[in-house]
């Protein structure tokens, strides 16, 4: 992937004022629009742009993420992200694209392509947007499980407590650097999130009210090509039990049979793969896009 990179500022849905970062020149091929996750920022997506061979490119602070002026109170449900989307397209000057998502941005690009297929030549969503946490439980509960614990913490704890977890072994400074921004310090010098909690629990509520299954209908009507990759971490039978990989497991079967998707599952991959495996999750997304210049006439079904 060439350098060059050039951020935009536009008003999306609501008057949000939103930041993209695009990469490549137009006429390269189909435009990649790249959605991060919950908490996250568009710099997360740095280690797989740089080894994508897909132009142009362009990767989307969300609204309330990053360096995007959203307030707590704005209105954070799926239908208004997924016209931040068609937004960030007309910034682009982009007719259409393919939409990938990571974790709730693959709720995010679902539900763009589902509402406007006009403007998703195609849909990959990574580690989510097939399921969600309203399918775990009562609300209250689950919302409660969900919540992130608070953070205020120095900067050396904070990077230590991130390498010694799941991305330990796949650590670097290109991996670092892609997670530098989604934090900010404080007047004490205490690293946060800049989404803060508030924020973070708005996004997670308009979540719960996702519902893939009409989504999905929706692309299957439209034609729209969908392609989704389903993390398995499991290590043991144990990990079997983990309400997660419950919901995962039925969210594949639920796939199945809708002409117009492709679910891959990767076992190994944890829930950021986009930091852990970036040069797969590239030749992945190159893969959808190079589909969306010569479509197939089918897509086929699960895993």
């Amino acid at each position: 992937m060439s350098t060059g990179r050039q951020d935009t500022r536009f008003i999306g849905a609501q008057g949000a004022a939103l930041t993209v970062s695009s990469w490549g020149e137009p006429g390269g091929g189909v435009p990649v629009l790249l959605l991060h996750g919950l908490s996250q920022q568009r710099l997360f997506w740095g280690p797989v742009i740089s080894r994508l061979r897909s132009t142009p490119i362009a990767s989307l602070d969300q609204r309330g993420h990053g360096e995007s002026d959203t307030p707590i109170d704005a209105d954070y449900s799926l239908s208004v992200c997924a016209l931040d989307v068609v937004a960030c397209l007309d910034a682009l000057a982009w007719p259409s694209a393919v939409v990938v998502g990571h974790s709730w941005g693959g709720s995010v690009a679902l539900r763009a392509a589902a509402a406007h297929p006009e403007r998703v030549a195609a849909a990959a969503l990574i580690d989510g947007g097939l399921w969600t946490p309203a399918s775990m439980g009562p609300r209250d509960e689950v919302r409660a499980r969900l919540t992130p614990p608070p953070l205020g913490i120095p900067a050396d704890r904070l990077w230590s407590m991130i390498r010694s977890g799941e991305l330990g072994t796949h650590w670097s400074d290109e991996t670092q650097a892609a997670l530098e921004p989604t934090f900010i310090a404080d007047a004490d010098g205490l690293l946060r999130t800049r989404i803060g909690l508030d924020r973070h629990m708005a996004v997670l509520d308009g979540l719960f009210d996702a519902d893939p299954a009409a989504d999905i209908a929706a692309c299957s009507a439209a034609g729209t090509a969908l392609w989704a990759v389903v993390c398995d971490p499991r290590q043991s039978d144990a990990d079997a039990d983990d309400p997660w990989n419950d919901l995962k497991a039925r969210a594949v079967r639920d796939a199945a049979g809708h002409p117009n998707m492709l679910v891959h599952r990767w076992p190994g991959a944890i829930h950021d793969v986009p930091l852990q495996w970036p040069a797969l999750v590239a030749g992945f997304i190159d893969t959808v896009a190079a589909s969306a210049v010569a479509p197939s006439t089918t897509m086929g079904g699960g895993a």
